[in-house]
């Protein structure tokens, strides 16, 4: 793409400010610029401004590093797509505008004419999807482990044997597995069940679903490679706004029979963007080095909380099977007054959650030294 293209798209990274546009505030008929934070412990990636993001584009344009789609199809989106193929070991992958769609359309394809798909009780696809798979496509989910990360493969067995015992016998098309599980603080569904799970499913002809929309922060936790988590799936979805730091965005990956003229399907649910080059371009300028820039952050995050750990006024809790969230609870303060105080050192807080604040560990961090960052929350103790 050249650069008098991209500025003539101008208007399309106008978009882009959205997400940034909830920090902002009103000064009579002007809006005040967000704060640009250093270190960000709210978002899953690096939460781009839209001048980090439209001077990114920019760069990728004058190196010539973004070819154009059409209607999302070619030029530097199947780029994007065939990298996130190989990095979750897949033959092709499709781009797709949202999650939500990604794994709608997985579950559809996969389920065929056996109608019935399992799923965490917990997961996005049944809690916060609108109800599209049965409103859209006709598909009966199933869920399980009531407020629970994971389901047994105990239960999934006795869905199995009751839709073959019914009445009516009923097909059961697909297991669809959410990890980590958003809805449970990120945390992570265990890799050794799972595999169980996969293996019976492959020997009952059902089929498995992946909805890894941060499924490479949960790689790391687990010494366990995008890939290696994809050899269980027939299809794996990963978003690339949450770790990828693209404007919006989903992939999903599946063998070349899955995904060969999928773009047909993606246009019948209204999501072939006429041009999605600055998604794509940007996820795929990240695609390599995300895995990397994470594991490095986490080694600072662990040298960051034994700093924090050292002042009494500051518990750290850690959950069970998490993955990158942590819970920090300053005693006796005003909570709104010291994220203020920390807003005001370049460090962004999410709101308070009952007793303090829930963080968020992503590659923003590697910005700033444990020590440095550490010694601005003490000192926030203080406002």
């Amino acid at each position: 793409m050249r650069r008098k293209d991209f500025i003539r798209l101008g208007g399309m990274l106008a978009g882009v400010s959205a997400q940034s546009a909830l920090f902002a505030g009103t000064l009579g008929n002007k809006i005040a610029p967000p704060p640009l934070f250093a270190v960000d412990f709210v978002h899953d990636g690096l939460a781009l401004s839209p001048k980090e993001y439209s001077e990114l584009l920019m760069r990728l344009a004058d190196e010539g590093k973004i070819k154009t789609d059409y209607y999302s199809n070619g030029g530097v989106v199947e780029e994007m797509e065939n990298k996130f193929a190989a990095l979750t070991g897949k033959e092709s992958a499709v781009f797709l505008p949202t999650g939500t769609l990604a794994n709608h359309i997985a579950v559809r394809r996969l389920s065929g004419s056996n109608r019935r798909v399992i799923v965490q009780e917990q997961s996005h696809l049944y809690n916060d999807s609108g109800d599209c798979s049965q409103t859209l496509s006709g598909l009966n989910l199933i869920p399980l482990g009531i407020n629970e990360v994971e389901i047994s493969l105990e239960q999934i067995d006795q869905q199995f044997k009751k839709s073959k015992t019914d009445r009516v016998e009923t097909g059961l098309g697909c297991i669809s597995i959410e990890t980590p599980v958003r809805r449970k603080l990120d945390r992570m569904f265990d890799f050794n069940k799972i595999k169980q799970i996969s293996a019976f499913a492959k020997s009952n002809s059902i089929k498995m679903h992946l909805d890894g929309a941060r499924l490479f922060v949960q790689s790391v936790h687990t010494n366990k490679s995008p890939a290696e988590y994809g050899e269980l799936f027939d299809t794996v979805y990963t978003s690339l706004w949450k770790c990828f730091n693209a404007a919006s965005g989903a992939v999903l990956a599946g063998p070349k029979s899955f995904t060969t003229n999928l773009f047909h399907e993606r246009r019948m649910f209204g999501g072939s963007l006429p041009a999605a080059w600055a998604f794509a371009a940007v996820a795929l300028h990240f695609a390599d080095g995300f895995i990397d820039e994470y594991k490095k952050a986490w080694q600072k995050a662990e040298l960051f909380f034994s700093a924090l750990q050292k002042e009494p006024r500051f518990e750290l809790i850690r959950y069970e099977t998490g993955s990158h969230i942590v819970r920090l609870n300053p005693k006796n303060i005003d909570l709104l007054k010291f994220k203020e105080s920390l807003s005001k050192k370049n460090i962004e807080l999410p709101s308070p959650f009952l007793t303090g604040f829930l963080l968020k560990i992503n590659p923003s961090i590697n910005k700033e030294s444990p020590e440095n960052l550490a010694q601005r929350f003490i000192d926030s103790l203080k406002g």
